[in-house]
């Protein structure tokens, strides 16, 4: 089943101030325990750092599972995020984060549910390749649940 879901959090729009240097695009998915409000204490929590500036999020995008199928319907959504802060930084900052919304780093298996898993789409224009990490994602243009939530962002997206 493919739907999406409007909320209150999941579009939202706000101008891009100066003082942010860097922007950044989150790719995010869940499929375990209340992803809405999973969605929602993360964008809250980018609202409420000093450090980051949330500009835009993604309708929420509920699709089948790929990899292992045979586990629930994903949800996915798309942030654009302003910051002072380094890549590396923000690098290190969504592991914090996959932990703080109980993702446990180690997995039983790939592509196994998850409470919340948060993948690195695009910082600036940068274009980097290292084992562990390449920007921008090397799948983000093969992926439907990643492609559609973006599509829909930036046609709401009015700056």
């Amino acid at each position: 089943m493919r739907a999406l879901f409007f909320t209150p959090h999941f579009p939202k729009h706000h101008s891009i101030k100066k003082i942010h240097q860097n922007i950044f695009c989150l790719g995010i998915g869940g499929n375990m325990g209340d992803c809405f409000r999973t969605f929602k204490n993360l964008a809250l929590w980018f609202e409420k750092n000093p450090r980051f500036m949330l500009i835009s999020t993604s309708p929420i995008y509920q699709n089948p599972a790929f990899g292992f199928e045979k586990q629930p319907d994903f949800y996915n959504a798309t942030l654009l995020i302003a910051t002072k802060e380094s890549l590396n930084f923000v690098f290190h900052l969504i592991f914090y984060l996959e932990r703080k919304f109980k993702r446990p780093r180690k997995r039983p298996f790939k592509n196994s549910p998850r409470t919340l898993d948060i993948d690195l789409l695009f910082f600036n224009d940068k274009k980097i390749k290292y084992p562990h990490l390449k920007l921008p994602h090397p799948y983000w243009n093969q992926r439907e649940s990643v492609i559609i939530p973006l599509l829909l962002q930036n046609l709401n997206y009015k700056e």
